[in-house]
């Protein structure tokens, strides 16, 4: 299962993610659930990068835990809440989708 650990401030905006495992929806190379977690979470990444030079986040990755940590340095900007809500919501799609055996979408 692939969980997702979203994380807000006080002011409820989101600030960053933690995307960590694997979903097991099928074998290696013909899991679409997780080529979606992973399409979601590296398109939020590169788009914020490349739209928004502002928006600074710490990015870890984890390539053999299957674990990316993403934070932004300050508050987000507009641009960045939207983009962060959009990844939230293409998140919460795919739990609802797929179920929670598969997709697990976690706030802090």
């Amino acid at each position: 299962m692939t969980e997702i650990l979203i994380s807000r401030n006080k002011a409820r905006e989101i600030t960053g993610f933690t995307v960590s495992g694997h979903a097991l929806f099928d074998k290696a190379g013909n899991d679409i659930v997780c080529a979606a977690i992973s399409m979601l979470t590296i398109n939020t990444l590169n788009s914020i990068e490349e739209f928004l030079p502002d928006d600074k986040m710490i990015i870890n990755i984890d390539r053999e835990e299957g674990k990316i940590e993403a934070r932004l340095h300050e508050k987000p900007s507009e641009g960045c809440t939207l983009l962060l809500n959009a990844f939230h919501l293409g998140m919460v799609s795919l739990e609802e989708q797929y179920g929670r055996k598969y997709v697990r979408v976690l706030e802090s």
